[in-house]
């Protein structure tokens, strides 16, 4: 049951009414079960294996409580966290399995390809357990006694798909208000998922022709071409992503749960530490305090050579977090490579930058356009399905072929129109909900005029909602 199905639809509506005729004392009850439904929709299968992974954690967070020794206290640690990462390399690497089989022609018995197949939101939920596991043991939040707000924390629905990845601690916080209803936020979260849906459906789908076309046959496109294509796909995965993330967020307004943003206005920072600043924010935090921060204090006695090894692996991390591919591998390594470069060249240019005021300016307004095209070279090899074509691409990027010349340009001229405007549209909202003078302006406007803006952007949703694809990141 997708979020863009109509199915979906009917089973929000419903829920909604449940959860709010409900007693107070019984909506986390409420919300748990409707949480559950939505991921049996999915699979009955994983929706079991989901309870015993929350069930054991639980079990293993109450254990921390009868541990009198920190040396007690770590095993049982270890022993939770190696467990949840076995599961997410062993279903990982199931996906290998699967495709290899595929490969040879023959997908075998339903019985092993169906249990071999990744459970939806996997790798999020994973890694929010992991991160409720250590912030125990650091005891920056205590342990959650209560089994239905633990597995309410797993398990919620709007947030399992893709995340955002939320902290035990600021999910379990919400918890206490949940008795209470806010009109204004449930408004404010049916505009972020009609927004998301806007995202999605007119900006994300708009280039997908494109993209799918670019990356099967790169060999067959000019330079030119494959170029306007890598530009596609980084509009088609922002737009993707966070157009998701906005919907996310916006569900959880709707029963009450705030989760965290995911995205702020990537395209606009200005050096690649900035970038990962303001890409997939819950997730870079993450590894930024559950991975690199350790690994920094770890090799911190070997100076620059310790914090270029702490920042590799950190990257490579979110590359292979996707998936067990060479491509994740080298998108990851590559963006180490450059943050590597920008942290360590980052003072000599801010000293540059300080001593001749026309390179400050000329610095800040060239930094955005470089970053964009890092990060633009980086996801060729993040959307190939091998490395032989991922190669290709890049090498039919940088040639001049006779046969295909720069000039020729084969792209619809009204696709790229729409996916730019789509791009600007959503970047003018993304600072203007983030300035509150807008924000008051827009609530206080005419009624006709509020109401005009949302019966549009529902019109705009309906008519490009046409073979719509999955999330992009509901794979991960």
């Amino acid at each position: 049951m997708s979020f863009l199905s109509p199915e979906f639809a009917l089973f929000l509506a419903a829920g909604v009414s449940v959860f709010y005729v409900s007693a107070a004392r019984w909506r986390r009850h409420v919300l748990l079960a409707l949480s559950y439904l939505f991921y049996v929709s999915w699979s009955p299968a994983h929706a079991a294996l989901l309870a015993v992974v929350t069930s054991s954690v639980y079990l293993a967070g109450r254990l921390f409580e009868r541990q009198r020794d920190d040396r007690s206290r770590l095993r049982v640690l270890w022993l939770a966290v190696a467990g949840l990462l076995v599961l997410l390399v062993a279903f990982k690497s199931g996906e290998l399995v699967i495709a290899a089989v595929r490969t040879e022609g023959d997908l075998g018995p339903p019985s092993w390809t169906i249990v071999l197949l990744i459970p939806l939101g996997l790798s999020y939920y994973v890694f929010r357990l992991i991160g409720y596991l250590v912030d125990v043991y650091w005891e920056r939040i205590p342990v959650q006694r209560d089994a239905v707000s633990f597995a309410l924390y797993v398990a919620f629905f709007p947030q399992i798909v893709s995340g955002p990845i939320q902290r035990a601690g600021d999910f379990f916080g919400q918890l206490e208000q949940l008795g209470h209803s806010d009109p204004a936020a449930i408004a404010a979260g049916l505009r972020r998922i009609l927004f998301g849906l806007f995202k999605k459906l007119v900006v994300a789908e708009t280039p997908a022709a494109i993209v799918v076309a670019a990356h099967s046959d790169p060999g067959a496109y000019s330079g030119l071409e494959l170029l306007v294509a890598a530009y596609c796909f980084a509009f088609q995965l922002y737009a993707d992503f966070s157009g998701l993330t906005d919907i996310a967020i916006g569900l959880g307004q709707l029963f009450g749960i705030r989760g965290p943003e995911n995205f702020d206005r990537p395209f606009f920072a200005k050096n690649v530490q900035e970038f990962w600043r303001r890409w997939h924010m819950s997730l870079t935090s993450w590894l930024t305090d559950y991975v690199f921060t350790p690994l920094r204090m770890t090799f911190r006695r070997f100076a620059d050579t310790g914090l270029a090894v702490a920042i590799l692996c950190n990257m490579l991390a979110v590359g292979l977090w996707h998936g067990p591919r060479a491509t994740y591998a080298i998108f990851g390594a590559l963006n180490g490579a450059f943050l590597i470069v920008s942290a360590f060249t980052l003072k000599w240019r801010n000293a540059i930058a300080r001593e001749h005021p026309v390179i400050a300016r000329l610095r800040s307004a060239a930094g955005p356009v470089v970053t964009f095209h890092i990060f633009v070279f980086t996801l060729i090899f993040f959307r190939a399905d091998s490395l032989l074509l991922a190669l290709t691409y890049v090498l039919r990027l940088f040639s001049v072929d006779s046969s295909l010349p720069w000039t020729m340009f084969r792209w619809p001229r009204w696709t790229l129109v729409t996916v730019l405007g789509g791009i600007a549209f959503i970047e003018v909202i993304e600072w203007a909900r983030r300035q509150p003078r807008w924000v008051a302006r827009f609530l206080g406007a005419p009624t006709w005029v509020r109401w005009g803006v949302y019966y549009a952007g529902v019109a705009m949703v309906l008519l490009f909602a046409t073979a719509t694809r999955q999330f992009i990141y509901a794979q991960f």
